[in-house]
């Protein structure tokens, strides 16, 4: 049996496919095997790659977007790890999955490289120590299944979700590892959902997803431990993020303001309330500083961002899993 099973969610895919199996094929200094999961294509849509890859091909008879494929192909898989590649990307070079591999000593449960992200103008973006993507990461089967890690079924963020368990249940013994190592490469696509210069979706169902995601994971979570300041710090990181985008939605889009400042408040009233004010008082400006905020005018906005996010109005509160697929 292979080491690695490399799980790649198709969706119509056929100009950018063959790219992405070759920067698989090409990986060296490792055993794995690849399973694409077709995304609610006709069956037998994909089957010519077979006859120069070998890949093991399972067809979904619905759209259910990427992250339900993704997780269809834990599901129906066996190798003790997991790496995901989309199928409009490619690894970087021939050795990135034997740098992730490297790294996956018997104490670590999910390792992290850096990846880079094409720009519409082609340069290249460096990505480091995120724990938001798949790109770039490699998972070991048995802390998914010993923790119930799973993607929720949505179509906006559910990257986000499915990491953010990993990052709650990381421990001594289940590590994360953030590496230095470079080994995917993000490709710009024009008619990409997530990367254009699409306001819509920046400040609409991405924020949606997000928050609809770690409600998910912290819930999750929450079922089986209790709530520790390991998950404190991740709630407040995730308000924090929140803050960002408002302060963005402000300059680039501020028909959307009023969006992103309700589903922060659906946040703040089911997660950061959880969070005890001791705990705040003792950590919530470092966490503050190491989200990338600096000045103390920011963390005074911040406070007043909080008072108003507590006398917001509960608003319609629908979930994103009906949201249109967002191709990355």
């Amino acid at each position: 049996m292979s080491d690695i099973a490399v799980i790649v969610p198709v969706y119509k895919a056929h100009d950018t496919i063959k790219n992405t199996l070759h920067s698989i094929a090409m990986q060296r200094h490792v055993d794995f095997s690849v399973y694409l999961v077709v995304d609610g294509e006709p069956v037998g849509s994909y089957d010519y790659v077979t006859t120069v890859f070998p890949a093991t091909i399972y067809y979904l008879p619905e759209n259910v977007g990427p992250g339900v494929a993704r997780q269809y192909g834990i599901d129906h898989t066996t190798e003790p790890f997991i790496s995901f590649v989309d199928a409009d990307d490619t690894y970087l070079t021939s050795l990135s999955l034997y740098y992730m591999a490297r790294n996956m000593t018997d104490k670590i449960a999910v390792v992290s490289c850096n990846f880079m992200e094409e720009k519409n103008d082609h340069n290249l973006h460096l990505r480091e120590n995120d724990m938001v993507w798949m790109h770039s990461k490699l998972y070991r089967r048995v802390f998914l299944d010993r923790h119930n890690i799973r993607f929720n079924e949505t179509r906006a963020n559910e990257d986000v979700g499915f990491n953010t368990q990993c990052q709650c249940y990381a421990n001594a013994d289940e590590q994360i590892y953030m590496s230095k190592d470079l080994g995917y490469l993000w490709q710009w696509r024009d008619d990409s959902t997530v990367r254009t210069d699409n306001q819509s979706y920046a400040y609409n169902e991405s924020i949606d997803g997000y928050v609809v995601n770690k409600i998910y994971a912290f819930e999750r979570v929450l079922e089986s431990q209790p709530l520790d300041d390991g998950i404190k710090f991740f709630i407040v990181m995730g308000l924090m993020y929140l803050f960002r985008k408002y302060l963005m939605a402000m300059l680039k889009a501020p028909k959307q303001v009023k969006h992103v400042r309700e589903w922060s408040a659906r946040y703040y009233r089911e997660l950061y309330k959880l969070v005890d004010a001791e705990y705040l008082s003792k950590a919530e400006r470092s966490i503050f500083g190491l989200s990338g905020f600096k000045s103390e005018e920011q963390y005074t906005e911040y406070g007043k961002w909080l008072r108003r996010l507590a006398r917001q109005p509960r608003a319609a509160e629908s979930t994103v899993a009906s949201t249109s697929t967002a191709t990355a």
